[in-house]
């Protein structure tokens, strides 16, 4: 009788302690005992529900994991990898922009960010891709993976996230090229192609003849950045995107002249054959490209600026004016 009150008293406790475990609001038991990270002195799975809960709970959650700095990495990163499934993707995407306000990431946590590259979710992986050039992961390693989704759906949002890499992206370069030139993909993904050629800088120079091909393009967009990706190669592609840069000067699109003028201007002393099919955009109807025009010929060419009437004429002018 005693062994059998016994069984039944302990049989009692656990059952209150699993209870407790299983109820306990905090859930520090049951992190604890998982192994779960810490932070504020609660378990990654107390943060995941939180962030899960209703609108008041979520937003203070958030309000938190923000202000908690790289403290916060271990357990948000613990959140990703620990919610699978359609159910939790949206909590996923909340970490993972979460864990790109903590950049650059502790090289420990890096490998997170590179796995949800390839989340089954498509709004994940989006959040992903936008995310990694702040990472800190080097560019080695996330340009082959970003440079594979140039032709996915997810185009637009890898071409600008190969740009933030800039020189370290020259492996991408072959690829972004096939991208700029694809009619198949959307025009925004082919002229961020256009545009991160041109963040690579110089060691992109092999490309500019496939940039000039598509300032013929029918697409304004593409076009205008085409121009633009020539300038910022610089000097460097002068011998080609000189002459290709003059003859849009008169394009009918403002931007593309804007354009093609600044980058006359970024390469400098190198486009001086240019510099008197620069001046008419002195007077161009559009005070961008008149804009863009005397900063860039002020670089190329500045003996050619017309002069400026001294504010002292101005004055002898109207002192002899009011004299009459």
């Amino acid at each position: 009788m005693k062994r059998q009150t016994i069984v039944v008293v302990g049989a009692a406790l656990a059952f209150v302690f699993v209870a407790a475990v299983l109820l306990e609001p905090t859930q520090t038991v049951s992190g604890w005992m998982a192994g779960d990270s810490f932070l504020a002195n609660r378990p990654s799975r107390y943060w995941a529900k939180q962030l899960q809960a209703g609108p008041g709970e979520s937003a203070a959650a958030l309000s938190i994991l923000e202000k908690q700095g790289a403290d916060a990495v271990p357990v948000l990163s613990e959140i990703y990898l620990r919610s699978p499934g359609a159910a939790k993707s949206e909590l996923r995407w909340t970490v993972l922009d979460l864990l790109a306000t903590k950049s650059p990431l502790p090289a420990a946590f890096q490998s997170t960010m590179l796995r949800a590259l390839g989340d089954p979710d498509p709004h994940v992986r989006s959040v992903a891709i936008a995310a990694i050039p702040k990472a800190g992961v080097p560019a080695e390693e996330v340009v082959p993976k970003l440079k594979e989704l140039l032709r996915s759906e997810h185009s637009v949002v890898a071409a600008r996230a190969i740009s933030e890499f800039k020189a370290a992206a020259a492996s991408a370069l072959p690829e972004l090229v096939a991208a700029m030139h694809d009619e198949k993909l959307p025009t925004e993904a082919r002229w961020n192609a256009a545009r991160t050629i041109g963040k690579i800088g110089p060691n992109a120079v092999s490309a500019v003849p496939d940039l000039i091909d598509e300032m013929d393009d029918p697409e304004d967009t593409i076009r205008e950045h085409a121009a633009e990706a020539i300038g910022d190669i610089g000097p460097v592609a002068a011998e080609l995107g000189v002459p290709a840069l003059r003859k849009v000067l008169t394009d009918r699109y403002l931007k593309v002249r804007r354009d093609a003028v600044r980058s006359l201007g970024y390469i400098g002393a190198d486009a001086r054959p240019a510099a008197e099919d620069m001046l008419p955009l002195l007077k161009d109807p559009e005070a961008i490209v008149r804009e863009a025009a005397e900063k860039a010929l002020k670089t190329v060419a500045p003996e050619l600026l017309p002069k400026e009437t001294k504010p002292a004429d101005k004055t002898e002018s109207r002192d002899k004016t009011e004299t009459k």
